[in-house]
């Protein structure tokens, strides 16, 4: 990331571009970043981003696609599964890094372009290993729906509750009273506070191994067809898997 712009001093207006915008919100936070701060971090009006960006959802579609852009993920080996276990940890960590992205990537109506190329070399790439194109589509948006969904609940376990605490406080504390109250489901309670509250990257771990056999599974087959009719087109790339 780049280092934080220091604010325009008397005389003439700071020049900023889109990209100066893109990396501000970043600076600032996609979990908090508005318009009105990236101006303050650029020491412009705000209105003068207005010549850079549409507004909130453009700016954070362009410090989306920076952020991407910038990850080193494609680890060079001829091992599939670790070659999806480096792309996976890669993708987890951006999101650690940049608090709100994983939601923002949630929320934009399409993907970023650098997202959308990297997607589609990763397809690519697992075609080599010998999945079919269907199969290494199917794979990926696999990894980024776990990897966005785990991040953005791992995010909000984190938030202030407003009835005081943390929601993973209020979690707790609710599926302990239900425990308390229903033996029957108290050790279930049990395990899922363990998980879910406790490290959450290790229990995406666990489930991103699950998917991986199952990954296995269809390459040991020799199978072309995923099983699986069409692809949704719902899908958390939300179609933009163009190369």
């Amino acid at each position: 990331m780049s280092l934080p712009h220091k604010p325009a001093g008397p005389g003439r207006p700071a020049r900023i571009t889109r990209r100066m915008v893109a990396e501000a919100a970043l600076a600032v936070g996609l979990d908090r970043v508005t318009l009105a701060e990236v101006g303050r971090h650029l020491g412009v009006d705000h209105s003068s981003l207005y010549r850079h960006t549409s507004g909130r959802a453009d700016m954070l579609q362009a410090a989306a696609d920076i952020a991407i852009a910038s990850l080193d993920w494609e680890k060079d080996t001829e091992d599939w599964r670790l070659y999806l276990e480096s792309a996976a940890d890669a993708i987890w960590s951006l999101f650690d890094r940049h608090p709100g992205l994983a939601n923002a990537l949630r929320q934009l109506e399409t993907m970023p372009a650098s997202g959308g190329r990297a997607f589609c070399r990763a397809c690519r790439r697992l075609e080599t290993f010998g999945f079919t194109a269907e199969q290494g589509v199917l794979i990926m948006d696999s990894i980024m729906d776990l990897t966005i969904d785990a991040a953005c609940y791992s995010q909000r376990l984190r938030e202030q509750s407003a009835h005081g605490g943390t929601v993973a406080d209020r979690i707790g504390s609710a599926w302990d009273d239900l425990g308390a109250s229903d033996p029957v489901t108290a050790a279930h309670m049990a395990l899922m506070r363990s998980a879910i509250l406790g490290n959450s990257k290790q229990w995406w771990r666990r489930k991103l191994d699950l998917l991986l056999d199952g990954a296995a599974a269809l390459l040991a087959t020799g199978d072309g067809r995923c099983r699986c009719g069409a692809l949704s087109s719902q899908s958390g790339m939300r179609g933009a898997v163009s190369p």
